[in-house]
């Protein structure tokens, strides 16, 4: 009897040690998890890692990943160069008011009222400069500011810069926001599964369309916005297969240009710096970097990010990783990973040695 006591001791340690080293590895990060995670699973990832012009690892580098909020570095890129051109003032002032008939309530985790409430925005009063707003957009990517960009630049402009910027694998950028509405405005009579058929059954094109027309209905009714919506994980799972798409190897590409500081004039480069490397007005960055820009996206299935720098000692890096259909552990794991595996890379030739050999072809 005090033998099978014994036993069933030593089990349940057993098993309370497997528990908590699983719990260790779910719920603690890893500065390889990123590059380890994208080669142990091709059909979620893609990844693209450049330093000093040599390419240190590599994965499905043209296929076309939906970017949630990685995009707005198109939106970036237009925006500055419509300021460089002449065509907006940084300073005009823009109602605060404005902004908000596209801001969905629960809907982007508290990044625009984190922005709208911050120290940088609140001495503005009810008006902010058109700089801040894309700044925000960027920064604390509010999605309010996006969609309010989208329609200020014009949406063929912003469509117009993949064309410019020569990308290969990209699908067009539709106001994301207003999509949320897409559901609720055109399919409200269907069952959950007749639902997730009918969204499937829809074209591209008939998508966007449905998107720019709820965009107009935004506009004209600043109460359009606050209609109950349905966030459920399925509902959510729906808008998020339909963002728009792209490949690392384009926005890589991109990363290159803006890490070389002389692809742009200098009045575009200027703004460029200003509302993407908003990382450098602290210390704790400068000491590391020249400079440094970054963006990053996530829905409860998508996690993406395309980055640059330079650091004090001449290296040149580009990166870009985009995942999708992540697992709630998957997505807990890599969030929580990210930001130790890019100072990784960026701050230790170790890391970058071992991640190009794990991703060598050679025996």
């Amino acid at each position: 009897m005090i033998k099978k006591i014994i036993l069933g001791m030593v089990i349940i340690v057993v098993i309370a040690a497997a528990a908590g080293g699983y719990a260790i590895y779910s719920f603690f990060p890893e500065d390889d998890y990123v590059a380890q995670f994208a080669l142990e699973n091709p059909d979620k990832s893609a990844f693209l890692l450049i330093r000093n012009d040599t390419v240190i690892g590599q994965q499905n580098l043209h296929k076309q990943m939906p970017l949630a909020s990685t995009l707005k570095l198109i939106i970036a890129v237009e925006f500055a160069e419509q300021v460089g051109q002449g065509l907006l003032n940084p300073e005009e002032k823009i109602a605060k008011k404005e902004l908000l008939q596209f801001y969905v309530p629960n809907s982007d985790a508290g990044a625009h009222n984190n922005w709208s409430d911050s120290d940088d925005i609140l001495k503005y009063g009810d008006s902010i400069p058109l700089i801040s707003i894309a700044k925000g957009m960027m920064q604390y990517s509010s999605n309010a500011n996006s969609e309010w960009l989208m329609e200020r630049l014009g949406l063929k402009n912003i469509n117009n810069q993949l064309t410019k910027l020569d990308f290969k694998d990209h699908s067009p950028i539709y106001p994301f926001v207003s999509s949320l509405f897409i559901t609720k405005e055109y399919f409200k009579d269907k069952t959950e599964e007749e639902l997730i058929q009918a969204i499937k059954n829809l074209s591209e094109e008939q998508y966007i369309n449905y998107a720019l027309d709820i965009h107009q209905k935004m506009l004209k009714d600043p109460d359009y916005r606050n209609q109950q919506l349905d966030l459920n994980e399925t509902m959510q799972r729906i808008w998020s297969d339909r963002l728009p798409t792209g490949n690392v190897s384009d926005y890589v590409e991109l990363m290159k240009k803006l890490n070389s500081k002389t692809y742009y004039d200098e009045k575009t480069q200027t703004v460029l710096h200003e509302i993407i490397e908003t990382s450098m007005r602290y210390n704790s960055t400068k000491e590391f970097y020249k400079h440094i820009g970054i963006k990053s996206g996530s829905t409860l299935f998508i996690i993406t990010k395309a980055l640059y720098a330079e650091d004090h000692k001449g290296n040149k890096t580009e990166m870009a990783y985009f995942f999708n259909d992540l697992n709630a552990q998957e997505r807990k794991k890599m969030t929580m990973s990210m930001k130790d595996f890019d100072r990784a890379v960026l701050r230790n030739p170790i890391m970058v040695q071992q991640i190009q050999k794990l991703y060598s072809t050679d025996e």
